[in-house]
């Protein structure tokens, strides 16, 4: 795994201001609440998730899968979450579960001087939580929702040159506990599908800029009120910058595109006539982090992120995150000869929108979404 050691060769300021543009100008000021999981690690979760170029950590490759090509020997790692907050409506609330439960898994491994890199991930990209269960009497009103996904990562990367990788991998999604329930129809059950990632890195000690693409994916669910039904999920894609302007310091920049247009929620589903097609808006969030190492083994990190919701207002539901987020996030590092911990703690400001013209009349008003998340990360690494 590259060492936190700058070389002689800096990038120029040309090149950084235009590596900066063509992340801010991706598209207009915005980002990907909804369903869309704040952090895929402890490390990133630290930075605000400013993670797509980054090779110093083996949940890198859940940022970008190039990164397996510039990390040498065995690494594992395993992250944990515990969520606080509440989604309201009107005088309503519905709080997620608050237990602390395993949010990830990676496993990476590149042999010395190879030009190949392989890693799986284990994560939980999308979740949903929440119950409206007596609080709307609209037919189509949403009622209990959950959506505990797990997505396993395949990976294999490979350096084209010393400063060049690329990375293809695969993407199969399980929806455990699947419920997407009205006050008219309860729908509870199962499902899966497939995507793909494509990913490719430049590096250099002092700078890295990478992208990465995943694509959608259609989950078949099956169970009550479900069966041959598609679940969509949207394509999302990242550009992350990296710069190290001293030996202690580095400055992460990404930008984060999630095409929702693409999400389908079960609106053909069995029983759901009248409910309205989703019309959300494709979104740009940006991650801008820090981290200061105060010496080989420890590191702090720092980081702050802007996303907005992609919800249309007729087609507004409460199932999961409402309005514009900002988030601020502190996290540490500790690295021995063998294990690496890492701790990590965001608190989203509360995100707030005003409905109007709902299709279900009962979501008109004011909506606020508060979030906090705490990560703890072990790691065993033999390099």
């Amino acid at each position: 795994m590259p060492k936190p050691i700058l070389c002689g060769r800096r990038p120029g300021v040309p090149a950084l201001a235009a590596a900066a543009g063509l992340l801010l100008g991706l598209a207009p000021a915005a980002g990907a609440t909804g369903f869309q999981r704040f952090s895929l690690s402890t490390a990133g979760l630290g930075l605000a998730n400013a993670m797509g170029a980054d090779t110093e950590n083996p949940s890198s490759m859940a940022y970008n899968p190039s990164a397996l090509a510039f990390q040498e020997g065995t690494h594992f790692e395993a992250g944990f979450m515990r969520r606080y907050g509440q989604l309201e409506n009107h005088s309503a609330d519905t709080s997620p579960d608050t237990k602390f439960y395993t949010h990830d898994l990676y496993a990476t491994y590149r042999g010395p001087a190879s030009s190949w890199g392989a890693g799986l991930g284990v994560n939980r990209p999308f979740r949903m939580d929440s119950n409206w269960s007596g609080e709307f009497s609209s037919a189509n009103a949403a009622t209990r929702s959950e959506l505990d996904l797990i997505d396993v990562n395949p990976t294999l990367a490979y350096k084209l040159r010393p400063d060049v990788a690329v990375a293809l991998g695969g993407d199969y999604y399980r929806a455990l506990d699947f419920t997407y329930s009205t006050v008219a129809t309860p729908r509870h059950g199962s499902g899966d599908g497939w995507g793909g990632t494509a990913g490719i890195m430049f590096w250099r000690e002092g700078w890295a800029i990478a992208a990465t693409y995943k694509t959608g994916a259609d989950l078949d669910m099956d169970g009550k009120n479900l069966n041959g039904n598609r679940f969509r999920l949207p394509a999302r894609a990242r550009i992350g910058l990296k710069w190290r302007p001293s030996l202690r310091w580095s400055v992460h920049l990404d930008a984060v595109r999630t095409s929702w247009s693409q999400f389908k929620g079960l609106e053909d589903a069995p029983g759901a006539p009248g409910e309205p097609e989703k019309d959300w808006k494709d979104t740009v969030g940006y991650r801008l982090g820090a981290v200061a190492r105060l010496s080989d083994k420890m590191a702090l990190r720092f980081g702050y992120s802007y996303d907005a919701g992609p919800k249309d207002n007729r087609t507004f539901d409460p199932r999961s995150a409402s309005g514009n987020r900002h988030m601020i996030a502190l996290g540490a590092g500790w690295e021995g000869d063998l294990l690496r911990f890492n701790l990590a703690y965001a608190y989203s400001i509360k995100a707030i929108k005003d409905v109007q013209g709902a299709a279900v009349p009962e979501y008109d008003g004011h909506n606020r979404t508060s979030a906090q998340f705490l990560m703890f990360s072990v790691g065993y690494s033999d390099w």
